[in-house]
């Protein structure tokens, strides 16, 4: 709902009364004796260069690689479980690309010339292309989650922030590991790592990577497969060369496929549209317009050959040069990758189906300097992206005609910006924060509907076929740092989303084709708050986005097409994270997330799209959401260590569209995690038991209204899994 001047300023003091009392917490423990550095604290390279985590003045979480495997964090999806504001829903089955909402920011049209607002990254490499946004989770050093706009320092696409995923580097010496889990429903999953010195001063590392599963969406229909099962493969190698002290190059090279006779993902729901809103409403023991009633919960009825065939290629190059007072820093990536899969999206014996077919490549460069002089540490660079993304989709609208007649497209963008950012300290204990990015991309679009039209092209429609948008983001912040315990900030930032066109599998209005790009300001405050012996520390922020033209997402019920629209909206929110050790052994991690994200002026569909015009909760948004993850190490008897480790997550109730449909709302739900382990002495082997969503709580993750049909499709997350699994760690 929409925010009023008041509630917000009671928002804000509400939050500050949190860091108040956090405050006072943290800072008389830290003002009992000087802050020693420990290995327990984490380095970050949130602002392009290294960094303790506490003392980067934005809003951020880190997983290790380590936290992330005893939590079974094994692909994006399961980063949400852990991260305050970050809400991740699946599109199509296991293994394709994900939904990312971080504090509300979300891109929920599933055509694959998409790129995500919250912009995933690897190596600080940009993967602009979402089929393939799960691939580069195993042999992770850490995952560093980047909450509000990024555009200063990381550039277009990061509006609501970033995941940027850095890989296990080869060491100088040998190391690695190997893992291996079985579980339910015939899961393997395997992997391993060996890295060190190759020769001279050339150090490497291979990683290999497997995980299958069979589907836990049950199939009732005789004979069919159970859906949204896994088989996805990596291999990763990575090369470092260090010339001097001074010089160092590095290559990373990785494949990555998931080949999945997947079974049908979607279940069937029957629903009724109101006449006057065009909203959907559930109707128990109804039938859609094919004569098909509910399934059950988790349950499928689907008589079609499904199957998400995938591949991607990445390779990333990076130089590091330290000259004198400047340090240069070079990435080069490349990416390609396609995707064919088929989709009953229906769910029921009915004929109607859909396929889609996207190829696409990607090509960047970014060289930067950095340095400091005076009281000013300061980084500058231009970057270059080249990406695009063909290919076709059709659907199956009858066992008659069988299928369409393919929908062609043809995305290229190209662009190119220059950044600063500056952090000048104006006094011991006060630093002022300035950047500016300026970006411009143009994009050329081909869409030729052979179906039903429309052929929307250079050739036909002149420049409506193409963008050119240029964009200036900006940071400015004041952060101030009394003691090595105690940091607070406050600023402004502006970062956008490039503009993009819609797809759609019927037709779609000429002037509703081209969708502009969007721009968020945040208004930002937070602090961080420790204790002297790290026992104990607190960080907490406050925000009000501003944010234009929005990239909101429809079901157009006249044109029968999804489409991708602009709106206005407002987003307001407070997180506090806290982490704590009261004991040896014992520790405790969490957060706390509260969300008011408006999407304002929104037509609903009615009948032909004449339905009222209201403000309406922005989707993947859920108004409170927490996480607690404990965790508890004792002496075995026998020797090494037992660890408990548990972790509890909630999300409060949210939609799964623009228009707040009522079959489109999900209820709040917990899950929870549970695994117990034995280590060795030497830190090497570990044993462990684990269950995934412990209580089989049953939630779904993603929904699609076909109102007009009657029917509504629902996407559902993992059920209760239990399983055993081995490592072990060598040269570590």
């Amino acid at each position: 709902m929409f925010v009023s001047g008041g509630r917000k300023f009671r928002l804000y003091s509400r939050g500050l009364t949190v860091f108040v009392a956090a405050s006072a917490a943290a800072s008389l423990a830290a003002a009992q004796e000087p802050r020693t550095a420990t290995a327990e604290e984490i380095l970050v390279t949130a602002q392009k260069r290294e960094q303790r985590a506490f003392d980067v003045p934005i809003s951020l979480s880190v997983i290790s690689g380590q936290q992330a495997l005893e939590s079974g964090v094994s692909s994006t999806l399961d980063l949400a479980r852990l991260t305050p504001g970050l809400s991740i829903g699946q599109n199509s089955g296991e293994g394709d690309f994900p939904f990312i909402s971080l504090r509300g920011v979300a891109m929920r049209d599933f055509a694959d010339t998409n790129e995500s607002p919250s912009a995933v990254y690897i190596n600080e490499f940009y993967k602009a292309n979402l089929m393939g946004l799960d691939s580069q989770m195993f042999d992770i050093q850490r995952v560093e989650v980047l909450r509000g706009p990024q555009g200063t320092l990381y550039g277009r696409n990061a509006t609501g922030g970033l995941i940027h995923f850095i890989a296990a580097a080869p060491t100088d010496y040998l190391s690695g590991y190997v893992s291996a889990m079985a579980g339910e429903r015939s899961r393997y999953k395997f992997e391993a790592a060996v890295g060190g010195p190759i020769a001279g001063a050339l150090s490497g590392r291979l990683s290999v990577y497997h995980h299958e599963f069979d589907g836990y969406i049950k199939n009732t229909f005789p004979g069919g497969q159970d859906g949204n099962a896994l088989n996805a493969s990596a291999v990763r190698g990575q090369l470092q060369y260090d010339f001097s002290d001074d010089a160092r190059a590095s290559l990373l090279l990785q494949y990555y496929r998931n080949d999945n006779d997947a079974g049908n993902m979607f279940t069937h729901i029957a629903v009724t549209q109101n006449p006057v809103t065009g909203l959907s409403t559930r109707n128990p023991g109804g039938l859609d317009a094919f004569g098909f009633g509910d399934s059950a919960p988790m349950e499928t009825n689907s008589n079609r050959d499904i199957f998400l065939l995938s591949e991607q290629f990445t390779a990333i190059g990076k130089i590091e040069l330290s000259l004198g007072a400047v340090d240069l820093v070079s990435i080069t990536g490349y990416e390609s990758g396609f995707k064919d899969a088929t989709f009953d999206s229906d769910s029921t014996p009915g004929p109607r189906g859909t396929e889609v077919h996207p190829d696409a490549e990607q090509f960047s460069q970014e060289v930067r300097l950095s340095g400091q002089a005076g009281a000013a540490t300061w980084v500058a660079g231009v970057y270059y992206f080249d990406y695009g993304v063909d290919g076709f989709q059709r659907r199956i609208t009858s066992a008659a005609v069988g299928p369409r007649a393919p929908v062609f497209y043809d995305l290229q963008s190209e662009s190119w910006a220059v950044f600063a950012n500056v952090d000048f300290a104006l006094s011991d204990t006060l630093t002022a924060t300035g950047g500016l990015r300026y970006t411009d991309e143009e994009k050329e679009y081909s869409l030729r509907n052979t179906d039903t039209g429309p052929i929307f092209t250079p050739a036909t429609v002149g420049d409506l076929a193409r963008r050119d948008d240029a964009n200036t983001s900006f940071t400015a912040r004041l952060s101030w740092e009394p003691t090595p315990q105690q940091l607070f900030y406050a600023g402004v930032a502006r970062s956008y989303k490039a503009g993009t066109f819609n797809v759609g599998y019927t037709p779609i209005p000429t002037a509703a084709i081209s969708v502009k790009p969007e721009e968020l300001t945040s208004y930002e405050i937070g602090a961080k708050l420790s204790s002297a012996d790290n026992r104990l520390s607190v960080s907490g922020a406050i925000f009000y986005y501003d944010y234009k033209d929005s990239q909101a997402f429809q079901f157009d019920g006249q044109t029968l097409s999804s489409t991708t629209f602009n709106r206005d909206a407002e987003i307001t929110g407070l997180e506090v994270e806290l982490v704590a050790r009261p004991v040896d052994g014992l520790s405790f991690t969490g957060s706390l997330t509260y969300l008011d994200a408006t999407l304002l002026d929104v037509q609903l569909p009615g009948l032909a799209n004449n339905g009222p015009i209201v403000d309406t909760e922005m989707p993947l948004a859920p108004e409170w959401s927490a996480n607690l993850t404990g965790r508890y190490n004792w002496a075995a008897p026998w020797g090494g260590t037992f660890g408990l480790q548990g972790d509890v997550s909630y999300k409060g109730e949210q939609y799964f569209d623009a228009f707040n449909s009522p079959s489109q709302l999900e209820g709040a739900y917990t899950l929870t995690n549970v695994r117990a382990s034995w280590t060795d002495e030497t830190d090497s082997l570990t044993l462990a038991v684990f269950a995934e969503n412990v209580a089989d709580v049953e939630y779904r993750t993603a929904a699609f209204d076909l109102a007009f049909l009657g029917l509504a499709t629902e996407v559902w997350g993992k059920p209760r899994w239990v399983g055993v699994s081995l490592s072990y760690n060598f040269g570590q």
